[in-house]
């Protein structure tokens, strides 16, 4: 389309230029998931992690959802405990987790709902966790979320199915846990914790004794 305009043209409708842009985007967000997914399968899904402050992380991986939430009418809200402290962590990678969470929350979520970002200190654990009032997941797909390229509707596209595996992998490789908690018709709620610095600080402690 831009080879057949007229220069004039062309420095004016940025149309056919925010389409490339967008194809782009996503074939350059389906290459990282695919090597994600090969390096989990290979063992070599690694995290660089350090001091991170747990608030910044909830709320930068909100903002980036911010728009398309209020495009849909959806509340996207967050809620950091005041007494949250440092995470062990990847800082990308968390952002990473929060973000394909939250973008599976505002997917399957209807407009008018609400999107809750929560992350609480247990034990020397954080606990992060994303609630959504969409249509749940039937008891017996629970089982099935994590598996790579498994999806709940094969006939409805709904992305790669490597969303759910490679969170998955990357919780894991922090150390932390995953599950979700569903009701269809109420809503879903995925879990997930990471080490504090608490935790890590133990973990040198216990090691320079050995």
């Amino acid at each position: 389309m831009l080879l057949r305009c007229p220069p004039e043209k062309r420095a004016t409708d940025t149309k056919p230029l925010e389409t490339i842009r967008n194809a782009v985007n996503r074939a350059t967000r389906l290459i990282q998931d695919l090597l994600d997914v090969a390096r989990l399968e290979a063992g070599r899904l690694s995290v660089d992690r350090g001091a991170e402050q747990t608030a910044r992380l909830v709320k930068d991986a909100a903002e980036l959802h911010r728009a398309l939430a209020e495009a849909k009418s959806i509340q996207l809200t967050i809620a950091i405990a005041d007494n949250a402290p440092p995470v062990f962590a990847d800082g990308d990678r968390v952002i990473q987790i929060l973000s394909n969470l939250l973008g599976n929350a505002l997917k399957f979520t209807p407009g008018g709902g609400q999107i809750t970002l929560r992350a609480e200190p247990v034990g020397q654990m954080m606990r992060f966790s994303v609630s959504d009032t969409g249509s749940g997941i039937p008891e017996e797909d629970l089982p099935h979320l994590f598996e790579p390229f498994w999806q709940a509707h094969a006939g409805r596209k709904q992305g790669t199915g490597l969303g759910l595996a490679i969170v998955k992998g990357l919780v894991d490789a922090h150390g932390g846990h995953i599950w979700v908690e569903s009701s269809p018709g109420v809503g879903s709620t995925f879990f997930f914790t990471i080490p504090t610095t608490s935790m890590a600080e133990t973990a040198d402690s216990v090691s320079m004794r050995w």
